[in-house]
């Protein structure tokens, strides 16, 4: 039995348990948890489901850059063909890559002007494909996990031919 104490007109009860109900709660709110953690953070399932999203939208970025080589035609005799087919298909992918932050003109918006005679980072050969596939601070993200080395020498052919 419990004891009663009146202090001030106010009784007070002291008792040893939570009412039942608050124990109730308490554990339906502790099993919960323990069950959300476990499926939701120890099974990997909702960061394997932006993973996959992720790994969608490069391969459908491959396939593009696929298509691009296979329509400009895969076997050339070198020389200043050579040069042509990579400008053609750096071309394609500027259209698919590069058009949204450079713009179709490639004068700049978002990102950078590419008709400047001199970038922030450099305009050789080297400078250009360690921008494309490693990405600049401040936007210019890196490709090298969407596309492959040819594509990304095609890219720099036609970057240099902007004016």
């Amino acid at each position: 039995m419990s004891k009663q104490h009146e202090y001030d007109g106010i009784t007070y009860r002291e008792e040893k348990k939570s009412p039942a109900v608050f124990r109730i709660l308490c554990s339906a709110l502790g099993t919960w948890g323990l069950i959300y953690m476990g499926f939701y953070l120890f099974s990997g399932w909702s960061s394997q489901a932006e993973a996959d999203a992720a790994k969608k939208v490069r391969e459908s970025q491959k396939q593009i850059a696929h298509k691009a080589v296979e329509a400009t035609g895969a076997g050339y005799d070198g020389g200043s063909h050579k040069i042509e087919m990579y400008v053609a298909v750096g071309k394609k992918l500027y259209g698919t890559l590069c058009v949204a932050c450079h713009g179709e003109t490639a004068k700049g918006g978002v990102g950078s002007d590419l008709t400047l005679s001199k970038y922030k980072y450099g305009k050789s050969r080297l400078d250009l494909t360690k921008t494309i596939n490693e990405g600049r601070p401040g936007g210019m993200p890196a490709f090298s996990s969407q596309i492959d080395k040819e594509q990304v020498e095609g890219l720099v052919e036609y970057l240099l031919t902007l004016k």
